[in-house]
């Protein structure tokens, strides 16, 4: 097995999260992508997925050891909504294993990091997790 790219891995991720409707039931948008999407368009709520490391965990290539970050955006007048699709994104994935895209999953949440003004009409919140996939 080789290395599997941040792309595959990115890319199954956001398919898992598009599928479980724990989370789609508060991003009732389309804004659920990689971080590195240069769209035109952005509504609120929105998610973006951002790989943070990918290392290989031995010769073999059998898993690789990943960090990733899943970054919440809200325009509201109060950080309430952007918490709580966090803690929602945190149950959803934290100490749990799937397979999506035939890329299984390990994910564990490391940190929760609360809403904080990311500019003066948008909230940021991310659910920073680690991981294994294979």
């Amino acid at each position: 097995m080789t290395l599997r790219s941040n792309d595959e891995i990115q890319a199954a991720l956001l398919a898992y999260i598009k599928s479980k409707t724990s989370i789609t039931n508060v991003i009732t948008s389309t804004e659920m992508r990689e971080d590195q999407w240069q769209g035109t368009t952005f509504t609120y709520p929105a998610i973006r997925i951002r790989m943070i490391s990918n290392v290989p965990s031995n010769t073999n290539c059998n898993y690789n050891n990943i960090s990733v970050s899943i970054m919440v955006f809200t325009e509201d007048a109060s950080s309430q909504n952007d918490d709580k699709i966090a803690g929602i994104i945190n149950e959803t994935l934290h100490d749990k294993s799937f397979v999506s895209n035939g890329i299984a999953f390990y994910l564990r949440t490391t940190n929760l990091i609360p809403a904080f003004r990311s500019d003066i009409r948008t909230w940021r919140s991310e659910v920073l997790m680690n991981g294994i996939v294979s």
